[in-house]
């Protein structure tokens, strides 16, 4: 089959057609890759290796597909011509959505939403499931309840409490604006001047700029908030400067949360703070038991949210292409030089 790769480490991807048609285990599905949208880790594991398991790497994490086969255990779950969505693992030969058939792992394989479109379902796993992390595994923040949503009677008390997202228009940092919002909390959000419009559209009720000096956002955000912040989440990868200069200036009263996806910077508590690093890069991995478990119990609630009501709703974004594995080329590099901006951007790898 057709697909895009890479060979090795720092080496371009390319267009191939002699790839196998992967086989699923019992707990897999083989889904047919409709759109593929990308992410920044797509390069990074390209010209670093972080995350790769084995080479060649395919391109692509973010899916939206078509079941076409189903393994035995998965089968109470799924059937052929379902449609799904998600995250793949990442680093693993046989999961990219930059090919024509992929493998996805039950536990951590989305059902598309009924009211969202497949190419809209492409762009939202990473994001939405980084974010889901974050905030209910790492932020005590408490996740919606199910029946609640499913019988539109979920309606939480709005807490006189703020949230910050650093990053707010980023893919995870969008839905991280979302899920704080539907879960009672203020948001209080950085982004650009540009990004003002998106990122209150997704929720949040003020923003800071994070081109300024740290000391002027702190200034900002405790003359918003007065003081009543709780929880921190760095959803810019930005690392832990912002948050420890603004719980020196919280009360000493009631919980500091801080949460990242920078897993390089060997952050550690802070400031009589805790801190919890998020990582979605062993999704879908055997050893991954616990982001597997949390991911799966998640998935029935994102849904939920998405079809009763619209209380979630994906990022807007860019199609690049008519379709086919050069455009497909083209939008990884169209999303790595920053030309989607604050936009996901996706490309239709074939016709259903």
């Amino acid at each position: 089959m057709k697909g895009i790769i890479c060979e090795e480490v720092g080496e371009p991807f390319k267009i191939v057609d002699n790839l196998d048609v992967p086989e699923p285990s019992s707990d897999q599905l083989l889904v047919k890759s409709i759109y593929m949208a990308l992410n920044p880790v797509d390069g990074l594991m390209r010209s670093s290796g972080v995350l790769v398991q084995e080479w060649p790497l395919g391109l692509g994490v973010d899916v939206g597909g078509v079941v076409v086969k189903v393994g035995e255990n998965a089968a109470s779950m799924f059937k052929v011509g379902d449609y799904v969505c998600g995250s793949t693992r990442l680093g693993n030969r046989g999961y990219n959505g930059g090919q024509e058939y992929l493998l996805m792992d039950v536990k951590v394989t989305i059902p598309k939403p009924k009211n969202i479109s497949l190419v809209e379902a492409a762009t939202i796993g990473v994001g939405l499931e980084t974010a889901a992390l974050s905030l209910f595994d790492c932020l005590d923040v408490e996740l919606p309840n199910l029946q609640e949503v499913l019988e539109d009677k979920y309606a939480p008390e709005k807490k006189d409490e703020w949230a910050i997202v650093q990053g707010g228009s980023s893919s995870v940092g969008k839905f991280a604006v979302q899920l704080f919002n539907i879960c009672g909390y203020k948001v209080m959000a950085s982004c650009s001047a540009s990004s003002v419009p998106l990122v209150k559209k997704q929720g949040a009720e003020a923003v800071f700029d994070y081109k300024k000096p740290i000391e002027e956002q702190v200034k900002d955000v405790l003359n918003i908030t007065k003081g009543k912040v709780h929880r921190v989440f760095d959803a810019a990868a930005s690392g832990d400067a912002f948050a420890k200069v603004l719980f020196k200036g919280l009360p000493k009263e009631g919980p500091k949360l801080f949460c990242s996806t920078n897993t390089w910077s060997g952050i550690t508590d802070f400031e009589g703070g805790k801190t919890k690093i998020v990582e979605l890069g062993q999704i879908g991995r055997p050893s991954a038991e616990h982001i597997n478990a949390r991911i799966f119990e998640y998935i029935p609630v994102f849904v939920a949210l998405f079809e009763q009501g619209g209380k979630l709703f994906p990022p807007p974004y860019d199609l690049v292409g008519r379709g086919g594995f050069e455009d497909a080329l083209e939008a990884h590099q169209y999303q790595q030089k920053g030309a989607g901006k604050a936009n996901k951007v996706v490309a239709k790898i074939q016709d259903e």
